[in-house]
């Protein structure tokens, strides 16, 4: 049974199903209960939380498959709550969805650690590939993004 609930809400599951484990955290209420009823699609959501402290906690205690976080959110943004996933769960898979998508930000996202961003706006298509990829062990870039990072990567920055 997965839980979804606009507000900090964490279900610790007992015992492991096939399905991947995955935890949510943005700021917007509204925007977190669409990705939950998202990523329930294709995993077990775990947790879903409102800001990137409450997301390294839970994560720390949960240990999900994937982590989908915001990059604005109030304690700990999410590319600082990227790199301290990296650092403590380097298994874990990390894919950003924000509404902010210069090829900065998207590569500065990867150097961090994430292995996929996705546009807040495409969500409704994007999310679940962008999960199912992450899970296969590559890289995943919303399609409309995708001319954001081929010049990132022309300048030598792959990160």
């Amino acid at each position: 049974m997965s839980v979804c609930v606009p507000e900090v809400f964490i279900v610790e599951l007992r015992g492991r199903v096939s399905k991947p484990h995955i935890l949510l955290a943005d700021d917007h209420p509204h925007i977190l209960s669409n990705l939950c009823r998202l990523a329930d699609t294709v995993g077990e959501v775990v947790g879903a939380v409102a800001d990137g402290r409450a997301a390294v906690d839970s994560s720390l205690r949960l240990h999900p498959d994937v982590v989908v976080l915001d990059i604005m959110m109030p304690e700990v943004g999410g590319l600082e709550a990227t790199r301290f996933l990296r650092r403590d769960l380097p298994e874990c898979k990390i894919i950003i969805c924000s509404m902010y998508t210069h090829s900065e930000l998207i590569a500065e996202a990867f150097a961090a650690g994430a292995v996929g961003f996705v546009r807040k706006q495409s969500a409704h298509s994007d999310l679940v590939p962008a999960i199912r990829t992450a899970l296969a062990g590559e890289r995943f870039v919303s399609p409309l993004l995708k001319h954001n990072t081929a010049s990132t990567q022309k300048n030598g920055d792959s990160g």
